[in-house]
This record gives C-alpha cells, structure tokens and sequence, in this order.
C-alpha cells in the first residue's frame, strides 16, 4: 500500500536505492504483507512498531532495526492504538547488491551491538539524504558503498537456507498475490486451496505456520485495509459500498471483520478520525 510512504529518492536516478522517511500514529501504521526482490532495512527512530517477517513478529524501539531479504513476506502494524512511529526504510536493488556481494546471499542483524550502531548511523544517514533534494548523487553512491561493506562485514548469514522452507514460501507468495489481486471476488478458502491443489486444511496449517495468520484472518485483513483507504480518500461513502467494492458478502461482515482489527466500528473510526 503505497499510499503509506510519505516519499521516496534514488531509485528514479542513478543510484540503485529507495529510501523512505515514515511518520504514522495509531491504526495508520499498517502495512499489509507483501514481498519484493529488493532488500529492505527498516530503523524505527521514533515510537514502536511491530514487523513481520516471514510469519515472525517482533516489536522494533528507536534504534532496533531489521532486514526484509529478497522474496520475503513482510508487514507490520501498530501495538496500540496510540501508538506512534517514525522510522526510516532503505531498499537496495537486489541487481546490485548480486553484482557486487554475490549471488544468493542473505543478510542478518549482527549480535554484536556496536556494528548494529555503526548500521544505524548509516541508515540514519540515508534518511537524512532524503531530507535534501540537492544532495549529490556521487554523494548517495559513496554512501551506497559505504553501507554495502558494513553489510559485508557484519550481515552475510553463514548458515545454510532451508531449500524446505524456501520452496514453502514461494509457494505462499504465489497465494499471496492471487488474493491481493482478488479479494474483491467470492474467494474463499476451499476455492482457493482447489486453485493451488492443496487440500483445505493443509493450506489453512500453511498459512498459520509460516504467515502467522490462518488463511481466513489474512483475507479479512486485505479487504479491511483496502477497505480503510476507500474510507480515508471518501469519508462520506457508504459503508454498503465499502463492504460490496471490498469483497464482504454484506455490510455485517465487513462490520464484525473491522472491528476484530481496530476495535471499533467503521462509523466510530471515521468518527474519531474526523476529530483528531
């Protein structure tokens, strides 16, 4: 959901990266699980956050950050309601860093706590960049490769992938993406496990080992957010055209399934969004 990044550099240039600068409070810090083949690293600097990985959460505090490598399912979302949360993204062109590190390698948060500071001052760095449009690109490059040989030295994983696992995860993302391109339509878990030929119940155990989520919890979680956003560009629909635009056979649906994700009702969340 690209309407949740303020702005983004870089990419559109010659320098090989997205940086993004983050500012959210309360039920707006939420992205939906998605992948991309770039590498991402996210520094919290201001508030908390909770990321997924992989289907494994962990909370982030100012100065923990963590590393999204290429094709993995990634989210996060708020831990409260009043929650806030600054932080910075930096995603590198997996093209690059192939050319340059290697091919299939993945990275990992070092243990040792003063190269995680010497990560964050950069990543910090980059979002400072960012701040200033007229910041060199021959500058940006320099610190481009600045970051990739603190990554060499601390953040190459040593340990062997689990060829398992990996083979598991791709399997996901391909259901992953079948339902963000139609949530909209009568999907449903019997449909969908037919689509990919697994069994109900055997797609429904992989989902909730490696998303977190059962298969039913994460399509109610994309209709919600597609949802919010129909509601945030038109605060006056109606919430008979929210549900029907969103694949929720009926406005109680949609109802039930919204207030399991923020704790109150369509109506109150326009409400008090309208007041703050």
């Amino acid at each position: 959901m690209s309407e949740l990044y303020q702005s983004e550099e870089f990419i559109y240039r010659r320098v090989p990266v997205k940086v993004f600068n983050h500012s959210f409070k309360g039920t707006d810090i939420y992205t939906i699980l998605h992948w991309h083949w770039n590498i991402e690293f996210n520094l919290t600097t201001e508030g908390r956050i909770r990321a997924t990985v992989d289907g494994v959460s962990q909370d982030q505090y100012p100065s923990d950050w963590y590393i999204v490598n290429s094709g993995e399912l990634h989210g996060n979302r708020w831990i409260s309601e009043d929650d806030v949360f600054k932080g910075v993204t930096v995603q590198i062109s997996k093209e690059f860093i192939d050319s340059w590190l290697g091919e299939g390698i993945r990275f990992c948060v070092p243990s040792s706590e003063s190269a995680k500071k010497e990560i964050e001052a950069v990543l910090q760095q980059f979002g400072e960049y960012l701040k200033h449009e007229d910041t060199d690109d021959l500058k940006k490059m320099e610190l481009v490769f600045q970051f990739m040989f603190l990554l060499k030295k601390y953040c190459i994983c040593e340990q062997q992938p689990d060829l398992k696992r990996e083979k598991m995860m791709s399997s996901i993302r391909e259901i992953v993406n079948y339902i963000d391109e139609n949530y909209t339509d009568e999907i449903d878990l019997n449909s969908t496990a037919e689509q990919f030929h697994y069994s109900p119940a055997h797609l429904s155990r992989m989902f909730k080992e490696h998303i977190g989520f059962n298969f039913h919890a994460y399509l109610q979680s994309v209709r919600v957010m597609h949802s919010v956003e129909d509601m945030k560009k038109n605060p006056q629909i109606r919430l008979i055209d929210v549900s029907s635009h969103n694949g929720f056979p009926n406005v109680k649906s949609f109802i039930s399934a919204f207030k399991k994700t923020f704790g109150c009702t369509p109506s109150e969340w326009l409400k008090n969004r309208n007041n703050s």
